[in-house]
């Protein structure tokens, strides 16, 4: 999870707080858990996130292909 961080703002006396940024394994995981999780519903012709679920798979596998 990411972190709040308070960073020294101007000479005023304010701070600037901001959350770090997830990282790139984080999103990943949470973008294909999403699909994943979607794969279960019904959807329209055409769906995007069926599409991309789609796109995933094949590059999932394309390790185990002949």
């Amino acid at each position: 999870m990411a972190d709040l961080l308070l960073l020294p703002g101007p000479p005023d006396g304010h701070h600037v707080f901001f959350v770090e940024p997830a990282s790139l394994n984080d999103v990943l995981f949470d973008q294909l858990e999403y699909l994943v999780s979607h794969a279960g519903e019904e959807c329209p012709a055409g769906c995007p996130d069926c599409h991309r679920l789609e796109q995933v798979k094949k590059l999932l596998l394309v390790p185990f292909g002949s």
